[in-house]
């Protein structure tokens, strides 16, 4: 059974966040033997990091309660995906300060990321494999949902093929 971690990662009311994991969901089901596991980052409300020693340190323990069940959470899943929004043309602000609470744990994982926005999330997306592959993670294929093209601002979806093709390939991308 291949454990699939999916990180929501935004924080706004009325998110399309929630419609990209609908999808990402359906997709999931559709295989065999995955087994899939939610991580809200809204919910689990990790404070910022503010640790006296990095991540990537001698002696770094995490004793935080919620950034300890987030690396419970990324340490237990054998394949993650970010569901990402684009904000300022890079990925959310508690996305990447959930990713920066860690460091070993995301040596050879394999992650990939499923942006939507006005570009498909394609800049924050660009700015994600950056962060990752500095962590030594396994990035694999995006997928990238444009407003106007493949969903609509409110999250619905507006060209069901494209976008069932685009989350397909990056499920296919991600159990290589």
């Amino acid at each position: 059974m291949t454990n699939v971690l999916i990180v929501i990662g935004s924080a706004r009311k009325g998110r399309v966040a929630d419609a990209v994991n609908e999808l990402m969901q359906t997709e999931l089901t559709q295989r065999d033997n995955i087994q899939t596991q939610i991580a809200d980052l809204k919910e689990l409300n990790i404070p910022f990091f503010d640790g006296e020693l990095l991540p990537s340190q001698d002696g770094y323990e995490i004793t935080e309660p919620a950034a300890k069940q987030w690396q419970e959470l990324v340490t237990s899943a054998d394949k993650i995906i970010f569901i990402t929004s684009e904000n300022n043309h890079s990925m959310s602000a508690i996305q990447k300060n959930a990713i920066d609470w860690l460091y070993t744990e995301w040596d050879k994982k394999v992650v990939s990321a499923t942006g939507y926005g006005w570009s498909g999330g394609s800049l924050a997306i660009e700015n994600f494999d950056r962060v990752m592959g500095n962590l030594k993670a396994d990035v694999r294929t995006p997928a990238k949902l444009a407003f106007m093209k493949e969903l609509n601002p409110d999250g619905s979806v507006l060209d069901q093929t494209t976008t069932s093709e685009q989350i397909s390939a990056q499920v296919d991308a991600l159990l290589a």
